[in-house]
Order: C-alpha cells, then structure tokens, then sequence
C-alpha cells in the first residue's frame, strides 16, 4: 500500500482530499510532500514549520546615510505654493412659504340654489296665471255670446267645403277665455257649430267674416299670400258665405 493510501485510510478521508492537503501543509511547514505522508501513515503528527528568521536590522550609520542623502533633495526641490482656499459661501438662504407668497385663493360668487329655486317657481306661476287663469277682457259690446249660428244653405255647403279643403288643419274657429286671444272676438262656448280646427298656424276665423267683407275674405283666400286650395268657384262663395255667416254680430246687435 502506497504511503497515499495508508495516509488516506488512517485520516479516513479519500485519497484526492488527502492528497491536496499533505501539499498544502508541505507548502505552509517547508517539509516535502513525502515526509508529510509518512507521517500521516504511521499515525505519526507532522512539525510544526520553523519560524523565519528575521532580518538583521540596520546599523545606525546605515539609517542616517540614507537621512543624509534625502536632505539634498528635499532642498533642491522647490517648495510649491499652498493652493488658495476658496472663499467660503454663504449658505442659502431657505425657502419659507412667506418667501414665496401664500397661495392664492379662488373665490367664486356664492351660490344661492334656494333663490333660483324661487325664481323658477315664481315665473311658473305667472306663465299658469296668464295663460290659463286670467279670462281675457271683452270688448266693449262684444260679450260672450252662444256660438250657435243658424246657417243658409250655402253656408252649410260652404262648411263642407272648408273642412274638404283641410282649412281646420292651419285655423281655428275656438276663441279662449286666455290673454292671447283678447281683440279675437267673443269666447266661443261649448254650443258651437264652427269648425274648432286642430291647429292655429294662420289666424283665427271666428270673427273673420267680422273684420272683412265677401270681396275681401275671397281676394285672402285666393290670393298669393295663402296655399292654393283645389276650390271651384261656387265652392270659394260657399266658404265666403260661411265665414261671413259665423262672424259675431256687429256692435249693438244681438248678443
């Protein structure tokens, strides 16, 4: 058995581990590689490495030469000037938030929600009260009367025809009780026998036979101001008789 081996089975370790560490303690003791070993087989421990010997210390006119000859040159070189130091700085001043000014403050007009509220509710009121409320003034001699009118023969073809040519669909013959509808002519009641009409786009011919005669109520309805109506001639008299017939009476007539 190698020295190795026998090294290695009585440290009961492997042989590479055993191998690296018999150099490494020759290396660190200045044994050989193989003494160590054999140490190691025989159970034997290994010497400690000898100390290394210091060396001899200088004498003292060996130490002063070297002194000596440094003083020359320390003489021959130029003593270099001290680099000013720079002047100290104040440190600045720190930022205070009365330095920089308060932040401003943003004001806005104060909102009242209550006021508008009222406003809103009081212009309601007035719309409700003029418009549906407050009955219009008559006239002087021009009071509310029945709006039942007996009819001729031609007014009541002329009814027929105003209705065929859609007059109901731009006039109204309803006369309101309401502010908008004052200088029209008398409320019209509930007995009517106009025509009520669906919407007021043209102006209202209750009382239109009042304000113009046959010659002008034809010369309107014709005329190039008004949408052409598929009207014949005696059909155009028979709406002019009605509107005529269904006008109010005139001042101090019957009521």
């Amino acid at each position: 058995m190698s020295d190795l081996a026998a090294a290695a089975a009585a440290l009961g370790i492997p042989e590479p581990i055993a191998e690296r560490s018999a150099r490494a303690r020759a290396t660190a003791t200045g044994q050989s590689y193989e003494e160590i070993l054999a140490a190691w087989a025989g159970g034997q421990a290994v010497a400690p490495a000898a100390p290394a010997e210091a060396p001899p210390e200088p004498s003292a006119e060996a130490a002063e030469a070297p002194a000596e000859a440094a003083e020359p040159e320390q003489a021959a070189t130029p003593a270099t000037p001290a680099a000013p130091s720079p002047a100290p700085t104040s440190a600045p001043a720190a930022v205070t938030p009365a330095a920089v000014g308060a932040p401003p403050i943003l004001e806005g007009p104060a909102e009242r929600p209550l006021v508008w509220a009222v406003g809103g509710v009081g212009v309601l009121v007035l719309t409700l009260l003029l418009g549906f409320l407050f009955p219009s003034l008559p006239e002087t001699n021009n009071e509310v009367r029945s709006s039942h009118f007996d009819l001729s023969e031609a007014a009541l073809d002329g009814q027929v025809a105003y209705l065929r040519a859609g007059c109901a669909s731009c006039h109204t013959q309803v006369v309101r009780s309401v502010v908008a509808d004052v200088g029209v002519g008398p409320v019209a009641l509930a007995d009517t026998n106009q025509v009520p009409g669906f919407r007021r786009l043209g102006p209202d011919l209750s009382n239109a036979g009042g304000h113009l005669n046959a010659e002008q109520l034809g010369a309107a309805i014709t005329g190039s101001s008004h949408p052409a109506l598929p009207l014949s001639d005696s059909a155009l008299s028979a709406v002019v008789a009605y509107l005529s017939e269904t006008a109010s009476p005139p001042s101090g007539g019957e009521s």
